[in-house]
């Protein structure tokens, strides 16, 4: 057998180097690393900022509850006064009603009278009203608060009006 002439091509020749055939290249692991550190940088910018955004949040709604709760002992002192017994008495004339002497009471459990019913004496003249308390603040504080009557009183058992067509309480 003849040997076959050899073809050569011009140039350096390419060879196979042990060891670099199945060595995968680091870049691809690197990227990766550098995007999940990225990723847990931005995620950890993002929860500390709605961290922040509650607690301002917490504070207004503390601050706010504060104020309600200055308004609500404020009403609580206002309706206090309003429903003191001497307020009830002079919103009570202010209407006409006088007071009854000899009142009517029942007793809620058997439904029973006691006393006997009789009509209010004639009013005196109506009485003129004292002038209201006014509580001022200073222009820094919270509005002022008026004590002036303002509920209407509903009359009770010791009250009855000045006078009637029937003669007894209406």
């Amino acid at each position: 057998m003849a040997e076959r002439p050899s073809k050569q091509r011009p140039g350096p020749r390419l060879a196979v180097i042990e060891g670099w055939a199945g060595r995968r290249s680091a870049i691809p692991f690197a990227l990766l690393v550098l995007g999940v550190l990225a990723l847990g940088l931005v995620a950890l910018l993002s929860l500390n900022t709605a961290m922040g955004e509650n607690s301002i949040k917490t504070q207004q709604a503390q601050q706010r509850q504060a104020q309600l709760t200055d308004r609500q002992q404020q009403l609580s002192q206002q309706l206090s006064g309003l429903s003191a017994p001497g307020s009830l008495a002079s919103a009570a004339a202010a209407q006409g009603l006088v007071p009854n002497p000899q009142p009517v009471f029942l007793n809620p459990t058997t439904g029973a009278v006691l006393g006997s019913a009789s009509p209010a004496p004639s009013p005196s003249p109506s009485p003129t009203p004292s002038p209201t308390a006014t509580a001022t603040a200073s222009a820094a504080a919270t509005p002022t608060a008026t004590a002036t009557p303002t509920a209407t009183a509903t009359p009770t058992t010791s009250l009855t009006p000045a006078h009637s067509a029937s003669g007894s309480p209406r």
